[in-house]
């Protein structure tokens, strides 16, 4: 075997498992479909003309000759309807009649070719290692031919080079400039100078073939359209295959030829089915890259997002200290006001005046502690809000609480308890914050309870004491338990009951407890079924007493 045949033999084997490879990748794309037909009918082109070169009885080397020469034709005629889907399809692919009349010269020139004299009319063995070609004449007719399909392929390319942009315009870049080169070679050696008699070099046209392979696949790699570890693999497949195709022309008798030939093919089998394998890895793998890159754009994004959420926040948090802060001096003022206007500084009133003084009084109150406490919700989200952290006994705390709201429970005609445990321990705790937590809470249980009893307990868990106000109201939805502890929320139904309600008290009370380092919780059996608030705060240690910022 000399070393032109065994050139064609490797450039067989590389067109072969690129087209292989293509079609694997994308097995139902028509670009992929149409350039693997290009690619395997080059293959078979290759293919018959190194057994051409071996055949030394005129009949067989004419029908392997005109053969050649008839699967030549197609060649162009498939890489032109591959520009025609690739990058985009264009009208001529829709229109299947428009197909068919494009075809039509290429199957006139295949029948007269493969069936007739006119394009190949005789072969001459010459030697053992060289045949001579005698062409028809139709040869002319059959050149032009195959010219103009290459012409029409070259200029859809160029074409769509200049409509194309970024890795597609790079990709068809490299394509045209390959198969630019291919052709002209495979052209000159393969039709014009075997024209001139010339006939040494057509087999040169098989090997430029690799030129526009080379092109290809360095827009694949550069592009990441394939990976290196495929052409890693086709390097590996290529050696592989080419020694046993060795092994198998080197058999000498029928039995081992025929056993040679059985492994060569096993050979391929298996080496296909490598190759399949480490498209199945490398397609599981961009997979899972691309579903990570989907990932890390998600996740970029919610950053993004969440930065916007905070600097909305922040400007909310503001726009709320600002306006509570330019709203308390006139409500101030108007208190101050009222309050003289009741006592009789500015003279004796109506009874009628007075008595829609004390409603005036009532609502303006109502919104002082509204503005207070939008105050503390912008202190505390800014960090602002100051913590004065002593030991606090908590039972004192809560028992003058109570009685200042005995009378509000008195008015409803409900009862209203205070259960200590003896000798509770004091604990650590900011004692003007946590009476607005405490007050909170039983402000809302009378708030919501219309008939029935209001219980307080207090008592010693661990290293923590636990406050509860348990209530017989109209109770709470458990889907609405966690969100009662969030801004401006209010449970389903509280708002036929309590119209003024702000939906701030329980986020403040969660705020400062957190803050204190406790932790406040609620519970409820369901809807009229009352409900029960408790809190849990840390005993108070006297080494630790300390000014903190809320976070």
């Amino acid at each position: 075997m000399d070393i032109k045949t065994i050139i064609l033999i490797i450039v067989s084997l590389i067109n072969f498992f690129l087209g292989f490879i293509i079609l694997l990748q994308r097995p139902i794309k028509k670009s992929n479909i149409l350039f693997s037909i290009v690619v395997f009918n080059v293959v078979l082109w290759a293919v018959l003309i190194i057994i051409y070169n071996t055949i030394t009885q005129v009949s067989l080397a004419l029908l392997l000759v005109r053969l050649f020469y008839a699967v030549a034709v197609f060649i162009p005629l498939f890489f032109l309807f591959f520009t025609f889907v690739f990058p985009v399809e264009k009208v001529f692919w829709r229109n299947k009649l428009i197909l068919l009349f494009i075809s039509l010269p290429a199957l006139v020139i295949f029948y007269i070719t493969l069936f007739t004299n006119m394009v190949v009319s005789d072969v001459q063995i010459i030697s053992k290692i060289r045949n001579n070609i005698v062409f028809g004449s139709g040869y002319l007719i059959y050149t032009i031919n195959v010219s103009m399909y290459f012409l029409w392929t070259l200029i859809n390319l160029f074409s769509d080079i200049y409509k194309s942009s970024g890795s597609i315009r790079s990709q068809l870049k490299y394509l045209f400039i390959g198969l630019l080169a291919s052709s002209f070679i495979s052209l000159s050696t393969n039709l014009f100078l075997p024209w001139f008699g010339f006939l040494d070099l057509n087999w040169i046209g098989q090997i430029s073939t690799v030129i526009w392979i080379a092109f290809m696949a360095y827009a694949l790699i550069k592009r990441r359209l394939i990976d290196v570890k495929i052409i890693t693999t086709i390097i590996f497949s290529i050696f592989i295959v080419t020694v046993s195709g060795f092994y198998v022309v080197e058999a000498k008798e029928s039995f081992e030829l025929v056993y040679r030939v059985v492994m060569f093919v096993l050979t391929i089998f298996f080496i296909l089915l490598l190759i399949r394998s480490v498209l199945n890895e490398i397609a599981r793998r961009e997979k899972i890259e691309s579903l990570t890159n989907n990932l890390k754009a998600a996740s970029n994004n919610l950053k993004k997002v969440n930065t916007e959420l905070k600097k909305l926040d922040e400007a909310k948090s503001e726009f709320l200290s600002i306006a509570s802060h330019q709203l308390r001096t006139p409500l101030t003022v108007i208190k101050g006001y009222v309050s003289m206007m009741q006592e009789g500084s500015f003279g004796r009133i109506p009874k009628i005046v007075k008595d829609n003084l004390s409603k005036v009084y009532l609502s303006n109150e109502r919104l002082i502690s509204l503005v207070e406490s939008l105050l503390n919700i912008s202190r505390i989200e800014s960090g602002n809000l100051q913590f004065d952290i002593q030991p606090t006994d908590l039972t004192k705390v809560i028992k003058d609480i109570v009685e200042g709201f005995q009378k509000r429970a008195t008015d409803k005609k409900l009862s209203l308890e205070f259960y200590p445990d003896p000798d509770v321990p004091e604990v650590a705790v900011d004692a003007q914050k946590i009476k607005e937590v405490i007050s909170n809470i039983i402000d809302n249980s009378i708030k919501y309870t219309e008939h029935g009893s209001i219980t307080v307990s207090l008592h010693q868990e661990s290293q923590s004491v636990v406050f509860a106000c348990q209530d017989t109201g109209i109770g709470v939805l458990p889907e609405d338990l966690p969100r009662l502890f969030e801004k401006f929320v209010r449970g389903k139904g509280m708002m036929q009951v309590y119209t003024e309600g702000t939906g701030l008290g329980m986020y403040f009370a969660r705020m400062v407890v957190e803050n204190l380092g406790g932790r406040i919780w609620g519970e409820s059996p369901g809807p009229n079924k009352g409900s029960k608030f408790s809190f849990s705060v840390p005993l108070a240690d006297k080494s630790k007493v300390k000014k903190i910022k809320s976070v």
